[in-house]
């Protein structure tokens, strides 16, 4: 005979608290983001109902070794918001018509489970805004319990201002500084307008708009629109030009979808990266690619950030982005009215990229003789009687020859993006180029070539064909004028390329072909790479806005089958909700939450730390002997070498490789990116890396400029407050048969080179489309 009986499934909440609060939040100082923030909504609540004027709103905060004192003067809770919204996690009390007409920065509902995290216990003090009444509550984290009362709660009557105090207990083993989280701190609240007093010294109030002002004697010019965006949102639009040919910006009377949105823009180029903002509270950076580099404060009122503010939503980022891409569009045509535009650089990368010709007027030229320089709207085929030519070289005789008292000679820069926008310019305006162009003096025929020759003709038609889907092309080895060592021509839809046996580079690769065939294939692919794709980059068909439609309907495939929402770590609140109020069991927690932390946490042991000589010799041995000039941040191919698999996920270089673009240190991308994205990168694209605080955000940006693929790195450890900033880089992508990898820039190497121990950090990304400007 046999007894059976059940078992109760017991948990220790405090353990709970600890893995489900350490996985939403970034650092212990985020006990005072959350309880500020907590603080200013009840502020703004209590001006809602009370008035903007009818008191001096501010939020103390007082840190000593052992505890956390945080007041605020706000609206203050009575004891329905006290039990169903502040102790009960997934319950906000601020989901009411004051709570959004004040416009509250935080909705969630987290609670005092931030607190938790990193306190023994929590004291409140509250003293709501209507009536008398005063509540004291009091938890002991070692008390807690989820089938017994454990909170202590007792109210009494008196007149007292509105407000409520926290005070917690830290726990023994944390050491929280005051210098250390006014560091912490900065980014969020530094732009509130009312006073947070931290241990006696004021830490907010900065105006983010003063990123904008310029004094009356730097002012060059400004200038005011009225804007309407490619989705009917409409704003007005200031720009100030600094006698520094800095671009400034500041946006307001923002209306979407006839709605107006709360909130202003202000931006200025070189300003670093953009930080969100809602209702003046900082929220998170906006991984944002634009030309003109703008950096500064977005503060909008529909902004939203995720459960532990680590990034804003996906519909956050892509509403910046419209207006970012709209504000840059304006930008251009403003400033192609003034003489400045020809110094600044964003302007110049916008016009490139957008293939905006018509707006570089102002820019200018070098003009022979007498080394003058003109604007490109003065230039004509005949000019005062002179024949006017253009001439993409240097060679004195030939400058001397055609530059004289009788015709005038324009010199093209040697510098991209300035020379590819002056000869476009150029050329619609029917000027002649100089007769001294490289011409193909022979082609050579099949039986009057070698068998390496044959075979490279072949292998780089079968490059094209597969890698760059061009499917009519002709390669010819060719004697090439003017010691040119490759032509490409586009004649009846056709990509013919020349190449001349003269060229080092193609030398370089026939002799592999004789020495080392199985290197062959990868020396092939890299000299199509280096040296021939930015002369056929306008006939592969993936860089028009059909071919990127194409891949973005490929990669959004890939994405239902390898889904890795950037937004699923705040799905652990949710789920800590769902558990307390009893809507899931705990074996569902468990099992929910180990696949959220998997899907996020991303691992870098010591011995998966390799060199690129070991790992992937063959990119080392091809080290280019000859290299043409191009637009270094262009967008181009990657480096490939699927032949090559690696189980490392960093690699390091013993020395810089100019071919490499001298990156020391390059990073894989997750294998979800791998599986899914692996098209995506297969394209020519750009980079940009954007740095701050916790973050790492990469850019990459397809050859249609219709689509971004962000990357979004989460370290544990934070970056050096000087560490910040957001730079384009050359794009060096490796791909091998199962790892992608992107160069780190040297500003961060300290923070992905590891030399013991296992490096984790978390990691997310999407795919941001626009369409609108094609």
């Amino acid at each position: 005979m046999s007894n059976t009986s059940k078992l109760s499934f017991q948990i220790e909440v405090r353990r709970v608290l600890e893995i489900l609060s350490n996985d939403i939040y970034d650092s212990p100082y985020a006990l005072l983001r959350e309880n500020i923030q907590n603080g200013y909504d009840a502020i703004l609540m209590r001006m809602q109902l009370d008035g903007a004027g009818s008191f001096e709103p501010k939020i103390i905060v007082n840190i000593d070794s052992k505890y956390i004192t945080i007041e605020d003067n706000g609206i203050g809770m009575n004891k329905d918001v006290v039990s169903n919204n502040f102790w009960k996690a997934g319950s906000s009390g601020k989901n009411n018509e004051i709570a959004q007409k004040a416009g509250v920065v935080g909705t969630f509902g987290i609670g005092a489970m931030a607190n938790f995290g990193v306190c023994k216990s929590i004291k409140v003090i509250t003293h709501y805004a209507v009536g008398d009444e005063t509540i004291e509550t009091f938890a002991n984290r070692e008390s807690l319990s989820i089938t017994e009362e454990c909170i202590d709660i007792k109210t009494f009557q008196e007149k007292r201002e509105a407000g409520t105090q926290i005070i917690a207990e830290l726990d023994d083993a944390l050491n929280l500084t005051v210098q250390g989280a006014i560091s912490y701190l900065n980014p969020y609240i530094k732009h509130l307008n009312i006073p947070v007093i931290i241990n006696g010294s004021v830490v907010s109030q900065n105006k983010y708009t003063d990123i904008f002002e310029v004094r009356p004697e730097n002012l060059y010019k400004n200038e005011t629109y009225n804007v309407i965006t490619p989705n009917n949102s409409s704003f007005t639009l200031q720009l100030n030009y600094t006698n520094q040919n800095i671009v400034k910006v500041y946006c307001s009377n923002i209306i979407r979808n006839a709605q107006p949105i709360i909130g202003d823009i202000a931006l200025s180029q070189g300003a670093g990266g953009i930080y969100g903002l809602r209702n003046y509270f900082g929220l998170a950076p906006i991984p944002v690619s634009g030309f003109f580099n703008l950096g500064g404060v977005v503060n909008l009122s529909i902004l939203h950030p995720t459960a532990g503010r680590e990034a804003l939503s996906r519909e956050s980022i892509e509403l910046v982005s419209q207006i970012i891409n709209t504000i840059e569009t304006k930008i251009a045509e403003s400033i192609s009215n003034l003489e400045i535009s020809d110094l600044n650089s964003g302007f110049l990368n916008y016009v490139s990229s957008n293939n905006k010709f018509e707006l570089a007027k102002n820019l200018k030229i070098v003009v022979q003789p007498n080394d003058e320089r003109w604007n490109l709207n003065k230039i004509a085929p005949t000019v005062g009687g002179k024949k006017v030519y253009y001439y993409s070289g240097r060679d004195s005789s030939t400058i001397l020859q055609f530059g004289n008292e009788n015709s005038y000679l324009m010199l093209l820069s040697q510098d991209n993006p300035r020379r590819r926008i002056q000869l476009e310019y150029i050329k619609r305006l029917g000027v002649e180029e100089v007769p001294d162009k490289a011409r193909i003096l022979k082609v050579f025929e099949t039986k009057d070539l070698s068998f390496s020759e044959v075979t490279l003709i072949l292998r780089i038609t079968n490059i094209l064909n597969e890698d760059y889907l061009i499917a009519d092309s002709k390669v010819y080895i060719a004697d090439i004028s003017h010691q040119v060592p490759s032509l490409v021509e586009y004649k009846d839809n056709i990509v013919i390329v020349y190449l001349s046996r003269q060229s080092s580079a193609v030398q370089q690769v026939l002799q592999i072909y004789s020495t080392d065939w199985s290197l062959f294939g990868s020396f092939v692919k890299d000299f199509v790479r280096n040296h021939l794709y930015q002369k056929f980059s306008a006939y592969v068909p993936s860089s028009t806005r059909q071919g990127a439609d194409a891949l973005h309907k490929i990669l959004m495939r890939n994405r239902e089958l390898y889904k890795y929402e950037y937004s699923d770590l705040g799905a652990l609140e949710s789920l800590l909700s769902e558990y307390v109020s009893g809507d899931i069991d705990f074996p569902e927690v468990l099992k929910k939450s180990t696949t959220i932390i998997r899907t996020h946490s991303q691992f870098v042991r010591q011995n998966q730390v390799g060199t690129v000589e070991q790992e992937i010799p063959s990119i080392i041995e091809n080290n280019a002997a000859e290299k043409i000039t191009f637009d270094e941040y262009g967008a181009v191919p990657p480096i490939i070498r699927r032949e090559t698999k690696t189980d490392k996920k960093i690699l390091k270089t013993d020395k810089p490789y100019p071919h490499l673009n001298n990156f020391s240190l390059f990073l894989s991308l997750s294998d979800k990116i791998f599986k899914s994205q692996l098209e995506f990168f297969l394209e020519p694209h750009t980079t940009k890396v954007i740095w701050s605080m916790h973050k790492v955000v990469y850019i990459f940006t397809h050859a249609s400029n219709n689509l971004s693929l962000y990357y979004d790195i989460e370290l544990k450890e934070k970056l050096s407050d000087e560490s910040t900033g957001g730079k384009a880089v050359p794009t060096t992508t490796i791909i091998t048969e199962n790892r992608i990898f992107i160069p780190i820039i040297t500003e961060l190497n300290n923070y992905f080179d590891i030399h013991e121990g296992t490096k984790e950090f978390y990691v997310r990304y999407d795919i941001i489309t626009d369409f609108n400007n094609s």
